[in-house]
């Protein structure tokens, strides 16, 4: 199965997306050039057809594949259980941006499931690898800033370990979208975390933003005086 999903993204790459993305993505796996959308479709055929078949056959020669992998455990119907081990086995094989980032967003059945998959975050509080750090915090982001779980992933988040680039952008990113509802939460959390770095990216995003009000992008600009 794996040498016919090969030849289907060979035939589905672009040349001038390769070149994009090795750009864009630079610690990647090889990149064929196969856009999300392409790839989206294709992992939802494989969901249809023989997932279980397509996980067992694990090869990751390939960005392409990783990401397909990544749709699959997300997208096939399976038991949360199940999908769990899958996580627990492919998250830690992620080693860029894009794929953490990617996974996050298809994984929409967390919506239904946030006890159990918080439980599986916490999984990962001492974790020191970057891209581990950074699904647990874009997580949060994507399912848990409401109010019956927004304080709990602030304490999540305070006691991770943050040391290396993308970890950190991760978080900036949490906190420039929880200010957006709730604006002193993410002003303490910066405070508390008093990471230069992390101060840095988050109020780059936050000015950046056209979500977060003036007053309060001018407001953020003191945290450069910490």
């Amino acid at each position: 199965m794996i040498e016919e999903i090969k030849e289907e993204l060979s035939l589905l790459a672009k040349a001038n997306l390769k070149k994009f993305n090795e750009r864009l993505i630079p610690n990647a796996l090889p990149i064929i050039g196969v856009k999300l959308p392409d790839l989206r479709r294709l992992a939802k055929r494989i969901c249809k057809e023989n997932y279980e078949t397509f996980l067992l056959e694990y090869d990751a020669s390939s960005f392409e594949l990783q990401m397909l992998y990544g749709f699959v455990i997300s997208f096939a119907e399976m038991k949360l259980e199940q999908r769990i081990r899958y996580l627990k086995w492919f998250v830690p094989t992620i080693q860029d941006w894009a794929i953490c980032d990617s996974l996050v967003s298809a994984l929409k059945c967390t919506e239904e499931n946030r006890d159990d998959i918080l439980s599986h975050l916490l999984e990962y509080q001492s974790s020191h690898k970057e891209f581990e750090i950074r699904f647990v915090v874009v997580m949060l982001m994507s399912y848990f800033l409401i109010d019956s779980y927004v304080d709990k992933a602030i304490n999540i988040v305070q006691n991770l370990e943050f040391k290396t680039y993308y970890a950190k952008m991760g978080v900036s990113w949490f906190i420039a979208t929880l200010i957006i509802q709730y604006q002193q939460k993410a002003l303490d959390l910066l405070d508390y975390l008093k990471d230069e770095e992390i101060t840095s990216f988050t109020i780059r995003k936050i000015r950046d933003s056209y979500r977060v009000k003036k007053e309060l992008k001018e407001k953020i600009l003191e945290f450069r005086k910490k």
